[in-house]
C-alpha cells in the first residue's frame, strides 16, 4: 500500500528554480540528505535503504513538509536512487517486510505548509509530542546527562586500547586517578562494546581497530579484558555511576537458548519483554545510572520478525523504557533512524539522542559538526536532547592525543543541552577547556534548548557548499533572553567566508529590543538594534561564538565569561531588573570562586552579594575593563548559591 508522488519539475505551475529538498535518509543517527527538486540527487548510503524521512521541499517563499504521525516503524517515503532511477517519483507508505496486519490497522502521514524547514519541524514535532503526552526529562535528570562523563567509545582514547602493561582495569583506574589529581569533575564512567563477548571477538591494542557489526553473546564482562568482574573496576575507578553500552544480539548467544527470539541469519531478537527486565536489573546492581542501547538500525533491520507485524518495534522499544523505569536508570538512544527519533517522543526513559556520526570516525570534524547540527534540528523539534558522542580535549598532538579542533568540539557538546563526554588519554585532558562546559563540581552548564541550525542553512548543505554553518540556542531569564550563536567554518571549501546574519534570522532566538553583542573570544562587545546584523570572517575550520545579553535597566549581564553558555540556568539564575539595577543568583560548588562579566554606558555604583545561609550583604570589588564592562569575583556560598545585586550609577 502506498502513494505515489511525481515532481514537477520546472514546469509551469511546478517546483520553482531555487526549490531545495532536504530529509533524514534511514540510517544511523538519521544522515541529513539534500537534493535538487527531482528528489533523485540525495546523498544515500548505500547500505541502507533509500528513505528519507521527513522530506521538506523547501524554497524561499513556502515550504513543505512530509511526515508520519504515527506508526513509524511501518511507515516508509521512499526516493530513487540516483537520477538514472527513473521515473523519479516519491513512494510513501508501508514498509515491504509486513507479512501481515491486523483488521483496522491504518497509518497517518501529514503535508505541512510552512515559511520554513525549521518552521514546519517544530510544528510537526510539537504535534507528535502532543499526542504521545510526552513529558520530557530534565536536562539535569541524572549523572549521565547533567554532569561531565567519561567515555570509552569508539573515538575516545581507550576504545580497545590501553595503556602498555596496564590491562583494561588498570588503564580505566589510572584515567580516573589522573583525573582526580588534574580536578577534573567527570562523574559518570561509559563502558563501551568492549566490555562483553561478541560473536567475532575484537582483541585489545590491535594495529587497526574496525567496527564489523557482530552480534553479543552475552551481557556480562568479558573475561580476558575485565577478569575481576564490573564490581570491581567500578571500585577502583571510585565507584562513579556508570553508563553501559549495549547492542544487537547475535543468533548464537547462549540466552536464546532458552529465551523466545525472532532469528535471522546471525541475528536475534528477544521475543519475551521480561527478558530486558533481568537484563536491567543486572545493570542496576552493577551501579548504572544509563542504558546506551547502541546499534538501532542493526536491531530493526537486522531481524526481519521486528518488521513482520506492526507495532513489534513500538512493543520492543516501550519494554527497554518500562525496564528502565523499573530499575532507576535512564536511555541514551545510539545509531537510531528518524523513526526511532519520533518513537522516543513517547519513551520518557530516553535521556538523550546521538544525532551525528562517531567522533572523527571516517568523515573528518566538519562534516559531523554539521551532521550534528542538522540531526540536531530533528531531536529538538520532537523535545529530545542530542549527544555529539565523546571529544579530546587536548589542543595539542593528534590522534589518541589530541585534537587541534578540540576548541569547538566541547562547545558544540556544551551548546547541545544534553551530555558532555571526553575521553582523553592519561596526562592529556585540558582541564581549562574542559571547565568552559561545567563548574567545578562537573554540573554541566547549559543552554535551555539544543543548538539547531539557522534557516538559511537548509538553502545548501554547509559542508558541500561554499556556505557558512550557523546555530542558535539560548538561555531564558525574567530579564529577558540571553541568545548564543555559534557560527562555523564547517565547508569544504579553504577559502574564508565572510558573512552577515541580521538578526532577523535568528528566528525565536531573535531579540526584542537593543541588545549587547559579546564576542565570546575576544572579549568585545557592541550595542545592537533588532534590525541590525553580527559579522564573520571564518577561516576552514575556525568558529565564533556571540552571546546576545538583553539591557536590563542600561546594565547587560553577561554571565560567567569562562563558559560557553555564559547564562546558562545552572551557573546563572533568574536574571531580573530589581532596586534600580539587576540581580542574580550565581550557582556553584561550595566556595567556587566565580567571575561574573557585565557592560554598561556608566561604571556600575556597586554590587552586594548575599549567601542563602543568611547574614548581611557584603559589597563585590568592581573591575573595570578597557572596554568599558566590568567583572566581579562571587564567591559561591556553602549551600551552592550566592545573591548578587549590581546598582547602576
Amino acid at each position: 500500500m502506498c502513494w505515489r508522488f511525481r515532481p514537477r519539475e520546472r514546469a509551469p505551475g511546478g517546483l520553482p528554480e531555487d526549490a531545495v529538498a532536504y530529509g533524514h535518509q534511514y540510517t544511523e543517527f538519521a544522515l541529513p540528505t539534500f537534493s535538487d527538486p527531482s528528489f533523485a540527487r540525495f546523498f544515500l548510503l548505500p547500505a541502507r535503504p533509500a528513505v528519507v524521512m521527513p522530506l521538506c521541499v523547501r524554497t524561499e517563499a513556502r515550504s513543505l513538509l512530509l511526515a508520519p504521525l504515527d506508526a513509524f516503524h511501518e511507515q516508509v517515503i521512499a526516493v530513487p536512487r540516483g537520477a538514472a532511477a527513473a521515473p523519479a517519483e516519491l513512494r510513501c507508505g508501508w514498509h515491504g517486510d509486513l507479512d501481515a496486519v491486523p483488521a483496522g490497522f491504518a497509518t497517518e502521514l501529514a503535508l505541512w505548509g510552512g515559511s520554513g524547514v525549521r518552521a514546519l519541524l517544530d510544528a510537526w514535532g510539537a504535534l507528535l509530542q502532543q499526542r504521545a503526552g510526552a513529558r520530557r526529562r530534565s536536562r539535569y535528570a541524572d549523572a549521565a546527562i547533567g554532569r561531565l562523563s567519561y567515555w570509552t567509545d569508539n573515538g575516545a582514547a581507550y576504545w580497545y586500547r590501553t595503556e602498555p602493561g596496564r590491562g583494561v582495569e588498570g588503564t580505566l583506574a589510572a584515567v580516573a586517578d589522573g583525573l582526580r589529581a588534574a580536578r577534573i569533575p567527570a562523574h559518570a564512567f561509559e563502558l563501551d562494546s568492549w566490555f562483553y563477548p561478541h560473536e567475532v571477538t575484537r582483541a585489545f591494542d590491535a594495529p587497526e581497530i574496525d567496527v564489523p557489526p557482530t552480534g553479543m553473546l552475552r551481557w556480562e564482562p568479558r573475561e580476558d579484558a575485565l577478569p575481576s568482574g564490573i564490581a570491581a573496576l567500578r571500585s577502583r575507578l571510585g565507584d562513579p555511576p556508570l553508563i553501559l553500552h549495549a547492542r544487537h544480539y547475535s543468533s548464537r548467544s547462549l540466552y536464546f537458548e532458552s529465551e523466545p527470539a525472532w532469528r535471522d541469519g546471525d541475528r536475534a531478537h528477544p521475543r519475551d519483554p521480561a527478558f530486558f527486565d533481568r537484563l536491567f536489573a543486572q545493570a542496576e546492581a552493577w551501579g548504572a545510572v544509563q542504558v546506551e542501547q547502541d546499534w538501532l538500525i542493526e536491531l530493526f533491520l537486522g531481524v526481519r520478525g521486528l518488521r513482520e507485524e506492526p507495532g513489534r518495534a513500538r512493543a520492543w522499544q516501550a519494554s527497554l523504557d518500562r525496564a528502565a523505569a523499573e530499575h532507576g536508570l535512564s536511555l541514551l538512544w545510539c545509531m537510531g533512524t528518524s523513526a526511532d527519533f519520533c518513537a522516543a517522543t513517547s519513551l520518557p526513559r530516553v535521556a538523550a539522542i546521538r544525532t551525528s556520526g562517531d567522533y572523527r570516525y571516517v568523515l573528518g570534524n566538519a562534516s559531523l559538526w554539521c551532521w550534528f547540527l542538522y540531526g540536531n534540528a530533528l531531536a529538538r523539534a520532537l523535545g529530545l536532547l542530542p549527544f555529539k558522542d565523546v571529544f579530546l580535549s587536548s589542543r595539542e598532538g593528534s590522534g589518541r592525543d589530541g585534537d587541534p579542533h578540540a576548541e569547538l568540539e566541547a562547545a558544540l557538546a556544551a551548546l547541545s543541552a544534553g551530555p558532555v563526554g571526553i575521553g582523553d588519554r592519561v596526562g592529556r585532558s585540558d582541564r581549562e577547556l574542559i571547565l568552559r562546559t561545567c563548574r567545578d563540581d562537573g554540573v554541566l552548564v547549559k543552554p535551555d534548548v539544543p543548538l539547531a541550525p539557522l534557516e538559511r542553512c537548509f538553502a545548501g548543505h554547509a559542508h558541500i557548499e561554499r556556505v557558512p554553518l550557523v546555530g542558535e540556542t539560548w538561555s531564558d531569564h525574567p530579564a529577558g533572553r540571553w541568545t548564543y550563536v555559534l557560527a562555523m567554518h564547517a565547508s569544504q571549501s579553504r577559502e574564508t567566508l565572510d558573512f552577515e546574519i541580521p538578526l532577523r534570522e535568528l528566528g525565536a532566538a531573535s531579540p526584542e529590543g537593543v541588545t549587547f553583542a559579546y564576542d565570546w573570544a575576544s572579549g568585545r562587545g557592541e550595542r545592537i538594534s533588532p534590525a541590525g546584523a553580527l559579522a564573520f570572517s571564518l577561516a576552514p575550520h575556525a568558529f565564533s561564538l556571540r552571546v546576545l545579553c538583553p539591557l536590563v535597566d542600561g546594565i547587560a549581564l553577561l554571565g560567567d565569561p569562562t563558559k560557553y553558555a555564559c547564562a546558562g540556568d545552572r551557573r546563572i539564575r533568574r536574571i531580573r531588573a530589581a532596586e534600580g539595577g539587576v540581580a542574580f543568583d550565581v550557582l556553584g560548588a561550595p566556595g567556587e570562586q566565580v567571575r561574573v562579566r557585565g557592560f554598561a554606558e556608566r561604571p556600575p555604583r556597586s554590587a552586594s552579594a548575599r549567601t542563602v545561609e543568611g547574614g548581611p550583604a557584603t559589597a563585590l570589588a568592581l573591575e573595570p575593563r578597557p572596554d568599558g564592562g566590568f567583572d566581579m569575583i562571587v564567591p559561591v556560598g556553602m549551600r551552592g548559591a550566592t545573591a548578587v545585586h549590581v546598582a547602576r550609577s
